[in-house]
């Protein structure tokens, strides 16, 4: 018994009888399984419990309280944190380098989620994920590495 699977565009284009009399031609992907995976992140309805612009060190920092659920979010799920953030935060004449912020916002879920407020630093350079995460997310000096 041959089994006739159609669709309704492909039905439209060349009708189901048409399809039915044509050869299948599986073409497979020269990837294998470890090339890519699926993951599931969680999707929060607020990721940003508050977060204000403080003073300190003579330098200013944003300071977020994430939600319960924002400290769930695996770092691949920090484009729905960051999209928040800078949906809300980002019309300050403080928010500036966009890239080493979000590096540091990356470190923080990788390594000190649990700590009560994750402080971003604009004034920071951006040295790259790596070494943000190297020096703890808030690293005093540029490294010698230049920027990827």
């Amino acid at each position: 018994m041959r089994k006739i699977i159609c669709t309704l565009p492909l039905a439209l284009l060349v009708g189901c009888a048409q399809v039915a009399t044509q050869p299948v031609e599986v073409h497979t992907s020269p990837r294998s399984a470890a090339d890519s995976y699926i993951q599931t992140v969680e999707r929060c309805t607020s990721y940003v419990a508050s977060a204000r612009w403080i003073y300190r060190n003579y330098e200013w920092a944003i300071s977020i309280k994430p939600t319960d659920c924002a400290r769930r979010t695996p770092p691949e799920g920090t484009a729905y944190l960051w999209d928040e953030l800078t949906r809300d935060y980002s019309n300050s004449r403080y928010w500036t380098n966009t890239h080493g912020l979000r590096h540091q916002l990356i470190c923080h879920l990788m390594v000190a989620r649990d700590k009560p407020e994750w402080n971003l630093e604009p004034w920071r350079p951006d040295v790259g994920l790596t070494q943000t995460v190297a020096a703890g997310c808030n690293h005093e000096e540029p490294l010698p590495e230049v920027a990827p």
